[in-house]
């Protein structure tokens, strides 16, 4: 007889039981029978067959004032790509979550992950830096599942060279999207200083 402190375990393998072309919600039931009682329990697991991508290489470069992280990757379906890594220092001190968006072509490819020149000045990490923890995925709208995952890489998966300080940018954040923000907030601005500027002028 078992004692209490015994476990069981199985192994659930979809591409080997039936459902290598099926992508969805597969439902695990488990029955238990334990002198004279019974009872059951059910996991949902999201399965998707699909491998849009296969990982290679790590490198890294200096690239405008700021730290470069290139994830090289095999392709095999195009898309929007979603790529997200944590950064520690030296000492293990956590620093940045990077992430990559984007449209993305079949073939070799990289993701680009790039730590901003003035966040390095900023929280003057001690190097060498490590990349780590990468997860990825190939998002599938109107679909369920709405995303494909590609192999996640834990741990540290590329450590970079030593740089000091000066090889970095202290420039602020400058990208496409933010300046089309601050371009709406103006007029959001703007705006509201003419309805207060009227309001003023109906006054006593």
């Amino acid at each position: 007889m078992r004692n209490a402190l015994d476990c069981y375990c199985g192994l659930l393998a979809p591409s080997l039981q039936g459902f290598a072309d099926y992508a969805g919600t597969v439902r695990v039931q488990v029955e238990l029978n334990q002198n004279g009682r019974s009872g059951m329990v059910s996991f949902d697991v999201v399965y998707q067959p699909l491998v849009p991508a296969e990982w290679g290489g790590i490198r890294e470069a200096v690239v405008n004032g700021s730290l470069a992280f290139d994830l090289q990757a095999q392709v095999h379906q195009a898309g929007r790509y979603v790529v997200n890594a944590r950064v520690v220092d030296a000492r293990g001190q956590p620093l940045a979550l990077l992430s990559f968006n984007d449209e993305v072509g079949t073939g070799s490819q990289r993701f680009r992950l790039t730590l901003f020149g003035r966040l390095i000045r900023d929280a003057q990490p001690t190097f060498p830096l490590a990349l780590q923890d990468v997860e990825g995925f190939l998002l599938l709208p109107d679909q369920f599942p709405d995303r494909a995952m590609l192999p996640r890489r834990a741990g540290v998966v590329h450590t970079s060279q030593r740089y000091g300080l000066d090889r970095f940018s202290d420039a602020e954040w400058q990208s496409e999207e933010r300046s089309r923000y601050l371009t709406e907030y103006q007029k959001d601005v703007d705006r509201a200083s003419q309805d207060l500027a009227g309001l003023g002028g109906n006054g006593p």
